[in-house]
C-alpha cells in the first residue's frame, strides 16, 4: 500500500501543435517528473476528462477532444500499474469543444463549445458504439467556454464568457433524450469574462476565473437545490499591477489579429484549480506566465497570496488529490513544470520539469497503483 508520501501519479499533458499526450510517472518519493511516452491522439487535441467519483462505473478512462478540421471525441484506457494509454475509441463529432466533463458515473460526457456558442450532452455508451450525435444540445450559450458536474452528479454549471454568465443546470439521467435542464442564470459584471470554474471540496462554493481581469469570484452554493447565490470577488493581484483589463481575442485564423504590442499589455488567465483540503485557490495569467496563489478565508472570500513563475503561456494546470504537488504547462514551451505545494502557505516551490511537447495546453493527473514488492 502506498502512503501519501510515496504515492505517484500518472500525468498526461495534451499537446495541441503535436496531435499527441505527452505521459510522465510524478515520483512522489523523489519529487521530480519522469517521462513515460508519447501517445498519437489527433489534430489539436486539447481538453481531457475522466471519470473521478467513487462507484463509477470506470475510472480508468480518459476522454480527449480534439479541435482540427474534423472535430472528434477520443477515448483512451488508463493503466493503473504502469501508466500505459491504450486508444479505446474515437469518433467525429459536430462541434469543437474548449472543455469536457464528465459525469461520476461515467455514463454522460458534456462539452462546451466557445466557437458554436453551445453544451453538448453524449451518450458514453453511444459514443463506445461509434455514435458521435449528442443526446442533448443547448444552444444559445455566447462562448461557452466550461462546463464542471457537481461530485453527487445532480447539478452542471456552465460559463458563457460572450455573455458574462454562470448557468446552473439540473442533471437528471432518467431524462435520457434531455438529461440536462437549465435552472437559473446569475450575471458577473459587464466585462468579467468568465472562463473556466470550480468546486470547492466541500460543493459549498464555486469559484469562477475572470479570463479578463484575473480576479476570482466566489459563488456560495446550495448543494441541496444547485442554486448560488451573487458572487464576491476578489481584487486583483497586485504583481499583476502592470496589465490592464483584456478583452475576448478573435481566432488565430482570422485575417486581422490585434497589435502583439498591445497584448503584452492585456490579462489573458486561463485555468483555475482548488487544493483538496480547500484552503487555497490557484489560477494561472498567460500574458505574464504566472500561478496565482489565493487563501480562501472563513466567508469565503480570496485573498491574493503569492505567485510562482511558470512555463510561457500557461493554459492548464492541475493538483495532485493529495494536494503535495502541482504540475504546469505552457502553450509557448515544451517543458512541463512540477512544483511543491507548500501546506500552511499555499505557496510554490519549482522542484523540476519533464519535456514534453508543443502547444502543451491540458493537465490530468491520476493515482499509479503500487508496483509489486520483488520476490
Amino acid at each position: 500500500m502506498q502512503t501519501p508520501a510515496t504515492q505517484d501519479y500518472l500525468v498526461i499533458v495534451s499537446n495541441a501543435a503535436d496531435g499527441d499526450l505527452s505521459t510522465f510517472r510524478l515520483d512522489a518519493a523523489n519529487a521530480r517528473l519522469a517521462p513515460l511516452g508519447r501517445q498519437p491522439a489527433g489534430e489539436a487535441v486539447m481538453p481531457l476528462a475522466r471519470p473521478g467519483a467513487l462507484g463509477a462505473a470506470d475510472t480508468r478512462v480518459l476522454y480527449a477532444a480534439t479541435r482540427g478540421a474534423q472535430p472528434s471525441l477520443i477515448e483512451f484506457s488508463l493503466d493503473a500499474l504502469n501508466g500505459r494509454l491504450e486508444r479505446r475509441h474515437a469518433v467525429s463529432i459536430d462541434a469543437s469543444f474548449a472543455y469536457l466533463a464528465t459525469d461520476g458515473a461515467g455514463r454522460l460526457l458534456f462539452g462546451a463549445s466557445y466557437g458554436e456558442n453551445l453544451l453538448g450532452v453524449y451518450s458514453v455508451e453511444r459514443l463506445r458504439a461509434g455514435d458521435g450525435t449528442p443526446l442533448q444540445v443547448i444552444p444559445e450559450i455566447p462562448h461557452a467556454h466550461a462546463v464542471i458536474v457537481s461530485p453527487d452528479d445532480r447539478y452542471a454549471y456552465v460559463s458563457s464568457l460572450g455573455s458574462d454568465k454562470v448557468l446552473a443546470c439540473a442533471i437528471d439521467a432518467a431524462h435520457h433524450d434531455a438529461p440536462l435542464r437549465v435552472i437559473g442564470t446569475l450575471a458577473l459584471p459587464a466585462g468579467f469574462g468568465p472562463r473556466h470554474l470550480r468546486l470547492s471540496p466541500c460543493g459549498g462554493w464555486l469559484y469562477v476565473l475572470s479570463e479578463f481581469r484575473s480576479v476570482v469570484a466566489a459563488f456560495r452554493r446550495d448543494s441541496a437545490s444547485g442554486a448560488l447565490e451573487p458572487a464576491r470577488i476578489s481584487e486583483r493581484a497586485s504583481v499583476l499591477a502592470e496589465l490592464v483589463d483584456g478583452y475576448a481575442r478573435p481566432h488565430f485564423s482570422a485575417p486581422v489579429q490585434p497589435d502583439p504590442k498591445t497584448l503584452a499589455t492585456l490579462i489573458w488567465a486561463a485555468d483555475i484549480h482548488v487544493r483538496p483540503d480547500g484552503r487555497f485557490v490557484y489560477t494561472s495569467e498567460r500574458t505574464s506566465s504566472r500561478l496565482l496563489v489565493w487563501r480562501v478565508d472563513d466567508d469565503g472570500s480570496l485573498r491574493y497570496a503569492g505567485f510562482a513563475s511558470t512555463e510561457t503561456q500557461p493554459r492548464g494546470f492541475r493538483i495532485t488529490p493529495d494536494g503535495r504537488f502541482l504540475v504546469a504547462c505552457g502553450e509557448r514551451s515544451t517543458q512541463v513544470a512540477l512544483y511543491a505545494v507548500d501546506g500552511p502557505s499555499g505557496a510554490l516551490e519549482r522542484l523540476g520539469h519533464g519535456e514534453g511537447g508543443h502547444g502543451a495546453n491540458w493537465v490530468e493527473i491520476v493515482p499509479l497503483s503500487a508496483r509489486p514488492a520483488a520476490s
